[in-house]
């Protein structure tokens, strides 16, 4: 790369630099409306899309219209809610109620809203003063988070304040102080793999919802889990932070967003504009990737664009989804199924596949039946997360009037094994249909060697993980009741007694066939699966 270094992360920039950098979209500009609004949000999207940035680009407009609309925004993250090391669910609850309300009197005491005299988040939270109240919640948090150091903590934590405090606190600083409303800016929501505390969190998100209190929360597609206590269809708008690649002025932004970062490049970018396009399409909307790309092609032109997706594409982004197999053990399985379906099995078949005139076919978007089983499914979210794969759509109808979840192939796996990458990837781009898609019913011969979760075969860790949730009952599960009805009439009356079976077991009793046998082992694997790793 020619000039300075790519800023890959936004939290390794300032505000300010997030303002300059940042390249405005109609769909941005819906969206950063939505987090300055009143609205519950949801903002969802994989690594590096961009979450962080439209937060930051809020929380900064929020900050200079401060004195003309009276709204403080509180950007805070969660990013260290996987060092918490305890059994015991309240830790986790205080954690985040001492996180936020220790941010809050922050960014207030920041805008002259407080002093370091007695305010209601101190009378609240027990303390003498704003400063005392800041200091205990501070060292509760760094308590707990230093707790993987000794793997455990123990005794009871209390942060002295709960949902209704933080609350009522707030709604007594608007009213004495003019404010409209805070609303908190919430990043990395959610941990990855640890679903007790996503729900514990969404809980806590919805519970804080007020008139003077807004909360937007930053989550990845695919392994977040909203618990029985937040509808996200009635708590929260839930936005898709994923740019069209097929959008018109899709590469015109990618390419004003690569120059912003280092305006050196603009005569190679110019002279290799192709190779640019390739890139950029093949980042299928990633901004992270495509600066991760861009910043490796050095210098710029078109033999080092071949050798970077060659080499990204084909390993450094698989040796990514493969690694939170060596991170999550319990998730190893449907990871390593997950990167053999679509290496192995789904980009060969679209490179062999041919259209009736003879052409390659140009297809990247596969269709999975809304009946497949729950381990397919669970890889592909995790290959959602990793960016691997994005879902483009559920409910739709494919062939025979079969309903199923549409999922787009990232362009750059795509094009990579082939002898030219860049002229691959430009042709693609030039005969891309969202309407034509590679099918996967419900019992593809694919998925036989991961569509049974065997807990027999689990060692004492994973059963140990799971034990809670083997015991339940059938009627805790999310099925019909005709369907716990009938495997209890069949004696399968527990999740370990259902994951025991199999789905011809099922289809003994009268009135179940496949699909009904598949959707009760479907129920049980789910309960079961998303504590693998928790």
């Amino acid at each position: 790369m020619a000039g300075g270094e790519f800023q890959f992360r936004t939290e390794d920039m300032t505000l300010e630099e997030v303002e300059r950098l940042f390249v405005e979209t109609p769909f941005d500009r819906q969206t950063i409306q939505a987090l300055k609004s009143k609205k519950t949000i949801v903002l969802q999207g994989a690594r590096g899309v961009g979450k962080s940035f439209l937060l930051r680009i809020a929380q900064k407009e929020l900050d200079d219209e401060f004195e003309q609309l009276g709204i403080l925004a509180v950007y805070m993250t969660f990013n260290k809610a996987g060092l918490l090391q305890t059994s015991n669910p309240e830790h986790f609850k205080h954690w985040m109620l001492a996180k936020v309300c220790n941010r809050v009197i922050r960014e207030a005491r920041k805008k002259g809203l407080i002093q370091n005299t007695a305010s209601i988040f101190s009378t609240l939270s027990r303390d003498a003063n704003d400063e005392a109240a800041a200091h205990r919640l501070e060292k509760l948090s760094l308590q707990l988070e230093d707790s993987w150091k000794t793997a455990s903590i123990s005794g009871e934590v209390d942060s002295g304040i709960d949902p209704e405090v933080i609350k009522d606190a707030v709604e007594d600083l608007c009213s004495q102080t003019g404010l409209q409303r805070v609303t908190l800016l919430v990043d990395e929501a959610a941990h990855v793999f640890i679903p007790q505390q996503q729900r514990q969190f969404f809980t806590l998100m919805r519970d804080l919802r007020s008139p003077y209190l807004s909360v937007k929360a930053a989550v990845y597609p695919g392994v977040t889990y909203f618990g029985d206590s937040f509808q996200l269809s009635h708590d929260a708008e839930l936005i898709d932070v994923n740019r069209d690649i097929l959008e018109s002025s899709y590469l015109a932004s990618m390419r004003e967003m690569v120059i912003k970062q280092d305006p050196s490049l603009v005569t190679s970018i110019n002279r290799y504009g192709e190779v640019f396009d390739a890139l950029a399409f093949a980042a299928s909307g990633n901004p992270r990737v495509l600066l991760k790309t861009v910043s490796s092609t050095v210098p710029f032109n078109a033999t080092n664009g071949q050798k970077v997706m060659r080499e990204f594409y084909r390993d450094t982004i698989w040796s990514e989804h493969s690694a939170l197999g060596d991170r999550y053990i319990g998730h190893r399985a449907v990871i390593d199924w997950g990167r053999h379906f679509i290496q192995s099995e789904v980009i060969p078949s679209l490179r062999e596949r041919r259209t009736s005139a003879g052409d390659a076919d140009s297809r990247i978007f596969i269709w999975i039946h809304r009946d497949a089983p729950a381990a397919v499914k669970e890889a592909l979210r995790l290959l959602c997360y990793s960016g691997i794969l994005r879902e483009a759509g559920s409910g739709l109808v494919a062939t025979r009037g079969l309903i199923g979840t549409r999922y787009m192939l990232n362009a750059g796996t795509r094009t990579a094994p082939e002898s030219d990458p860049i002229a691959s990837t430009t042709w693609l781009r030039k005969s891309i249909s969202v309407k034509r898609m590679v099918e996967f019913g419900a019992n593809h011969d694919l998925y036989g060697s991961i569509a049974k979760l065997d807990v027999e075969k689990m060692d004492e860790q994973q059963r140990e993980l799971i034990k809670s949730q083997l015991g339940r009952s059938a009627d805790q599960l999310e099925l019909t009741h005709f369907a716990r009805g009938k495997l209890k009439e069949l004696g399968f009356d527990t999740v370990e007694k259902i994951l025991a079976a199999s789905e011809t077991d099922f289809q003994q009793a009268k009135w179940v066939g496949p699909v009904r046998s598949r959707q009760m082992m479907n129920a049980a694997t789910a309960a079961v699966m998303e504590y693998l790793s928790g």
